[in-house]
C-alpha cells in the first residue's frame, strides 16, 4: 500500500508541476504588452482555470484518503484557494505535501482479526439465528468504515443468498480494506463450490457411468448455485448452466423417471430460456411425485413469459406466500390485486 501511495504522490507532483507551468504562462499573457486585447485575457483566464482544476484534483487526492466518503467539499475548498491565489496557492500547497503525507499515510489498524489471504481457508461458520440480514445491511450503511467492515465480516454468519448481494455492494466501497475483504469472501465462496464440483466430476468420471443419481444431482446443484448466487456472469454463466444440463442429462439417462432430476432439469432449462422444454420437465416432475405447491412459482413465471397474465393471476391466487414462498409475498399480492381487465 505504501508503494502505491508513493506512486500516487509522484503522479500528483508531476501534475502539480504542469499546473504551475500553466499558471506561469497565464501570467506571462497578462503582463504582455498586448494584454489589453480580450483574446489574451480570455486565454489567460482559461489557463488559470485549467491549472486550478488540475491542482485541486491533485491536492484532494493527497489530502483526502480512500476512507473519505465525500471529498467534493475538500476539492471545492482547494479550488477556491488556487483560483484567488494564482501561482502562490499552488507553490504553498506543494511545499505542504510532506505534511499532508505524514498526516494521511499513518497505517490503520484492521478492524477484523483475520488476514485477507487467509479468508479462503477460513472454516465455514454456521449461520447465527440471532444475526438478521437486515441488521447487517443497516450496519453496512454506516458512515463509519469500521462498522461497514464489521458488516462485511458478519456475512460469514448468514446464508449465501443474503450475503452475496451485500458483498457485491461492498466491492464498490471507498475503503480499500473493505473492498479487498468483500472480494476475498466472494472468491472464497466461488472457490468452495468449484472445488466441490471438481471432486464430484472426478468421482463420476472415475467409475465411468456412475449409477449414483445423487452425484448427478449434487454437481448440478453446485453449478446452479454458482449461477443463482451471482458468482459467475456473462458467457461463464451460460457455460455453467450447460454443464449442469450435461450432468442432469447423464443422470436422466440412468433414471428417466426420477422426480428430483426432472425438477432440476426444468430449473436449468428455464434459466436457459427454453420455456417449453422447462414446462414439460416441471410437469414430469409433478407426475413423478414433486408437490405441485413447489412448482407453482415456476408455472407462474413460465405463464408470464408466454404473456398469459390471467394464468399468472390464477396461479398467484393459489400460492400461499407466508408458507411456501415468503419471498413472493409482494409479487403475489400485486397479482391478486390486479384487476382482470388489466391482465386480459
Amino acid at each position: 500500500m505504501t508503494k502505491m501511495r508513493l506512486f500516487l504522490i509522484l503522479r500528483s507532483f508531476i501534475l502539480i508541476i504542469l499546473a504551475v507551468g500553466i499558471e506561469i504562462h497565464s501570467l506571462q499573457l497578462i503582463v504582455d504588452d498586448t494584454a489589453n486585447e480580450k483574446n489574451y485575457l480570455l486565454a489567460a483566464l482559461s489557463l488559470h482555470l485549467i491549472a486550478c482544476v488540475i491542482g485541486a484534483y491533485c491536492f484532494t487526492k493527497i489530502i483526502a484518503p480512500a476512507y473519505v466518503e465525500s471529498p467534493v467539499r475538500i476539492y471545492f475548498f482547494i479550488f477556491v484557494i488556487l483560483f484567488y491565489l494564482p501561482v502562490l496557492g499552488l507553490i504553498a500547497l506543494t511545499f505542504a505535501i510532506p505534511l499532508m503525507w505524514n498526516h494521511t499515510s499513518r497505517p490503520e489498524e484492521p478492524a477484523f482479526p483475520i488476514s485477507l489471504h487467509k479468508i479462503r481457508n477460513l472454516s465455514a461458520m454456521a449461520p447465527d439465528a440471532r444475526i438478521q440480514t437486515e441488521n447487517i445491511k443497516s450496519l453496512y450503511r454506516s458512515r463509519n468504515p469500521e462498522r461497514r467492515l464489521e458488516a462485511v465480516y458478519a456475512t460469514l454468519k448468514i446464508k449465501d443468498q443474503d450475503a452475496i448481494p451485500l458483498l457485491r455492494m461492498a466491492l464498490g466501497d471507498s475503503v480499500d480494506d473493505i473492498r479487498l475483504l468483500a472480494y476475498a469472501l466472494l472468491d472464497r465462496k466461488e472457490h468452495g463450490l468449484s472445488k466441490n464440483i471438481k471432486k464430484l466430476r472426478q468421482e463420476i468420471e472415475k467409475n465411468g457411468n456412475n449409477k449414483n443419481k445423487f452425484l448427478y444431482q449434487k454437481i448440478a446443484i453446485d453449478y446452479l448455485d454458482l449461477v443463482r448466487l451471482g458468482l459467475v456472469q456473462g458467457e461463464t454463466k451460460n457455460y455453467m448452466l450447460k454443464m449442469a444440463c450435461n450432468y442432469i442429462e447423464q443422470g436422466l439417462k440412468l433414471y428417466p423417471k426420477d422426480a428430483g432430476l426432472c425438477f432440476q432439469y426444468g430449473q436449468v432449462l428455464l434459466r436457459l430460456r427454453k420455456y417449453q422444454q422447462a414446462y414439460e420437465y416441471f410437469k414430469k416432475a409433478e407426475n413423478f411425485g414433486v408437490e405441485r405447491g413447489k412448482l407453482l412459482a415456476y408455472y407462474a413465471e413460465l405463464a408470464f413469459y408466454r404473456q398469459d397474465y390471467l394464468e399468472v393471476k390464477k396461479i398467484m391466487h393459489a400460492i400461499d406466500p407466508p408458507g411456501n414462498y415468503p419471498q413472493l409475498s409482494t409479487i403475489a399480492n400485486f397479482w391478486r390485486e390486479t384487476p382482470n381487465a388489466v391482465t386480459e
